[in-house]
């Protein structure tokens, strides 16, 4: 192969542009992001990540732009950042209307799964490349399901991806995901997958009846033969009389509601037919190609990566040389494995080091941020010289330099407070409008991790959890999970100098090398993006200090503050003809619904019908009828969450 590519810029984009999605307030794709790169001979490095949600504060961005100049101006406008326009890119690919090339994907290289899932597997596979080039990998791809704006076929092939890489040579195969149950049931419940892992072991009640085989999933087609197994086992049990409940249940918890234990048990259920699946599909390659765990690296990426007790449980079981998972592994993620896929297809060899979280926006503006909220400032301090007291006595905003990528806060857009106080747990829950039972994370010092966590190893990017050692549950209780895990952080000073020197004074004041972490953001907010957005939420949160870029912000005047909701971010892009009827009766004349369209959109082989003809819309409103309400053609519980209003 030879090397395709030229020097220069690469943009890669997971977005979408659609008039009638946009004015519908919607999208075939969520957590919409872009990546630049730039190549230099052999080598290849992230310039910027950028996630959409931060600027439009759109949690899990999924809103289309209107029209292809919106786009390029939005777009044009975060390049800026960079002193870059669209112009000045050797290619940009990932975004249909504006890809320069149309040969970037996997749709005619690996046939059988997806283009979505392929690119989930190479963030996390590639992230190191002397690792990939001569190392062993094993890189699975666990997900919920694929966008089909590109892979126009998706939803007749394989959904989740997996591969083996024997130092650089890819084999690539279809594995089955637990995903999609937890998907459908955090759809059910109206819960966030995240909260119902942490749900899951929050309580002790257990499910004590047989309960279903989960089959595994592969495709469109075993979701839809079998999704309705599990959401008739749920209805079963969450129906279930509460005055008969120990017939279903041992381990009532008397701390949870009758409706948290239900789901806490069937939580449970799945996360260990989750295992049980994972690990069927790790034993397997590992047997297929006669692999030794002890010289192979387990590679895990896509939505379902962000398990933490499946990660975890993964290395501990096979014993694994190391593991490979970028922060961002759910879709916020796929613009950079879209590129990274590129640069492999197009490179005969490139050098790829992920190595920070650290690719997203910067914020330098305080001195604008205090003079616009001067009457809130006290006094400023420029420096750290007061950071450890002010973590040890108070919970204080941290806003640092650029922000992390991923939906996980790894010290640069956080909350940091005293780990040994449990009012630290308390008070960061009611910030962010939480439950009481949810846990806070820790950063811990790496070199003192193995004192504190057992059976733990390296985990910069919070995506595993540990057990505490029990001499220490009693020192650390604001960072504990119910069950007495926690979901860990490890920072060494080329991660974070800040973060490492704050952590190395504290644990030399306390005894204690370890902090609470939570992501600074209020509850239906993604992490904060700006310092005034910082100012804004700890005043109305009543926190007093707030560090900026190593700068120590002390607030007053809370009690006056009259803001008492997020700062509202750049929406102009994303909300322009939302809800403009003239505007849809122009694309969409015979009025097609939200579940209609999303059908249309998603089905290749209904292309064919022309939207804007009577006849047309006739023919095909009998054809969507027949299976509005089955699953052959995507599945209707998406649909009716959709027309409910439910991000997905």
């Amino acid at each position: 192969m030879i090397d395709e590519l030229k020097d220069g810029y690469y943009l890669t984009i997971y977005s979408e542009i659609d008039p009638i999605f946009h004015i519908f307030n919607s999208s075939v794709r969520h957590d919409h992001n872009m990546t630049l790169f730039r190549k230099t001979e052999k080598y290849v490095e992230i310039v910027h990540h950028w996630e959409f949600e931060r600027i439009s504060g759109i949690k899990h961005h999924d809103v289309a732009f209107y029209e292809k100049s919106d786009a390029v101006e939005f777009i044009d406008i975060l390049l800026s950042e960079v002193s870059l326009t669209l112009n000045d890119m050797q290619e940009v690919i990932g975004l249909p209307e504006l890809s320069t090339c149309d040969d970037y994907h996997s749709v005619k290289d690996i046939v059988n799964i997806t283009y979505h899932s392929v690119c989930h597997l190479f963030s996390s596979m590639v992230m190191d490349t002397d690792i990939f080039h001569n190392q062993n990998i094993i890189a699975l791809s666990f997900d919920a399901g694929s966008d089909y704006l590109v892979d126009k076929n998706a939803y007749k092939k394989n959904e989740f991806c997996g591969a083996i890489s024997i130092k650089g040579d890819v084999e690539f195969f279809p594995i089955p995901s637990p995903g999609p149950y937890w998907y459908y049931l955090a759809q059910r419940y109206h819960i966030p997958e995240g909260t119902l892992m942490a749900l899951a072991y929050a309580t002790t009640a257990r499910i004590k009846i047989e309960s279903p085989v989960l089959a595994d999933v592969y495709n469109l087609t075993d979701i839809i033969e079998n999704i309705n197994t599990l959401l008739d086992f749920s209805n079963y049990i969450l129906s279930y009389p509460k005055e008969k409940i120990d017939e279903i249940c041992s381990g009532y918890d008397e701390r949870f509601t009758e409706k948290e234990n239900k789901i806490s048990m069937m939580m449970k259920f799945v996360q260990e037919a989750s295992l049980e699946c994972v690990n069927k599909v790790v034993g397997k390659i590992l047997d297929n190609y006669n692999l030794d765990p002890k010289d192979t690296y387990i590679s895990l990426s896509g939505g379902y990566a962000l398990n933490c007790p499946t990660n975890t449980n993964i290395v501990h079981k096979f014993g694994f040389k190391g593991q490979l998972c970028c922060p961002c592994v759910n879709d916020s993620g796929i613009a950079i494995g879209m590129g990274l896929y590129y640069f492999f297809k197009k490179c005969q060899s490139f050098e790829f080091q992920f190595n920070t979280a650290y690719y997203g926006n910067a914020d330098n503006n305080l001195k604008e941020a205090i003079e616009k909220f001067n009457l809130f400032v006290k006094n400023v301090h420029f420096g750290t010289d007061y950071a450890v007291d002010d973590i040890i006595n108070e919970p204080v905003v941290w806003f640092d330099d650029r922000s992390e990528v991923g939906p996980r806060a790894l010290g640069h857009r956080s909350i940091l407070a005293n780990p040994t106080k449990i009012e630290s747990k308390n008070l960061l829950n009611i910030y962010k409008k939480r439950e009481w039972w949810r846990p806070v994370a820790p950063i811990v010092l790496e070199e003192e991790r193995e004192e504190w966590f057992k059976d733990s190893f390296p985990s910069a990017y919070m995506l595993n959890n540990f057990q505490i050692k029990e001499d220490k549950k009693a020192k650390v209780e604001a960072i504990l999970h119910l069950d007495g895990s926690a979901r860990v952080q490890t920072v060494t000073e080329n991660d974070d100098k800040r973060i490492y020197s704050i952590l190395k004074g504290i644990y030399e004041k306390t005894g204690i090398p370890i902090i609470c972490n939570t992501s600074l953001n209020d509850k239906g907010e993604p992490i904060i993006n700006k310092i005034t957005e910082a100012f804004n939420f700890a005043l109305r949160k009543g926190i007093r200090i707030v560090y900026v870029n190593g700068n120590r912000v002390e607030l007053c005047n809370h009690n006056i503050y009259k803001e008492d909701k997020p700062l509202e971010r750049e929406r102009k892009y994303f909300k322009k003809n939302y809800g403009n009827d003239r505007l849809l009766s122009k694309w969409n004349p015979y009025q097609l619904d939200i579940a209609e369209m999303y059908i249309y959109k998603i089905n290749e082989v209904l292309h064919n019908f022309d939207i804007t003809l009577e006849k047309d819309v006739k023919a095909l409103r009998k054809i969507i009828s027949k299976y509005r309400n089955n699953y052959d053609l995507y599945g209707n519980t998406n649909i009716e969450y959709k027309e409910e209003g439910v991000n997905i």
